[in-house]
């Protein structure tokens, strides 16, 4: 059952990894997106690396010489509208060098047309308003080769208003007799889709559920399995 207002809410999804389907990100994004549309969203999806997004100049004509207006024509013409549209907006990212990956943060960059030049504080930081008023919710799901939950605190910085899906050693999403490592967190993910599905907020004890934090024994292990994969690649 969808929230009172009995409407659809529209996913747009943008999946970052050069990777594509073939990644542990997308994986992980599918996770959330398919126990999305099973709870009744409508979901679109699109793969970064397949659009043509030409690189933020610095130049602010989207500011001031043609508000809300960039200077390139390329897939961001569509894509902004797109995200305006959309009720919750899904980014997803393989963490590289402990960096989201550099396409997302293309287009990242281009959003800056979503934007007003103005200051203001929100909550004791300085920010810029939105130009447009409907609120949206966002949604950054990012995956790591590391063990450790600090692989994130980069991608949790940049989309600090969003809701975070992070999964160290992501690997063990297609490693079935590790499955139940991550059980919960994959319990976790679907729990959330449906809540914000149904328009409700997610409270503290499932966000926490949400960010994987191996304890040291499991880090140790997973280590050892990593070094012995790399080994056998070798050979």
């Amino acid at each position: 059952m969808l929230n009172s207002f009995s409407c659809i809410m529209k996913i747009l999804a943008f999946n970052g990894s050069p990777r594509k389907q073939q990644g542990m990100t997308a994986h992980l994004l599918d996770l959330f997106l398919d126990s999305a549309e099973a709870s009744g969203a409508e979901v679109t999806k699109h793969y970064i690396t397949e659009l043509d997004i030409k690189g933020c100049t610095g130049c602010f004509s989207c500011w001031w010489k043609t508000p809300g207006k960039c200077i390139h024509r390329d897939d961001m013409d569509w894509a902004l509208p797109a995200i305006l549209d959309s009720d919750i907006t899904v980014f997803a990212t393989p963490v590289y060098h402990d960096n989201i990956i550099h396409y997302l943060q293309r287009l990242r960059e281009r959003t800056l047309p979503l934007a007003l030049p103005e200051f203001i504080l929100n909550n004791g930081e300085t920010k810029h308003p939105g130009r447009y008023r409907k609120k949206r919710k966002t949604v950054i799901v990012a995956t790591a080769g590391f063990p450790e939950s600090s692989a994130f605190e980069v991608t949790e910085r940049l989309f600090r208003d969003a809701t975070h899906i992070f999964l160290p050693s992501s690997v063990l999403m297609v490693q079935g007799k590790e499955l139940p490592i991550i059980q919960d967190f994959v319990d976790a993910v679907k729990t959330a889709a449906d809540k914000l599905i149904k328009g409700e907020n997610l409270d503290d004890e499932l966000k926490n559920r949400l960010k994987v934090d191996f304890p040291p024994e499991v880090k140790e292990m997973l280590i050892k399995q990593h070094n012995e994969s790399s080994e056998n690649m070798k050979a």
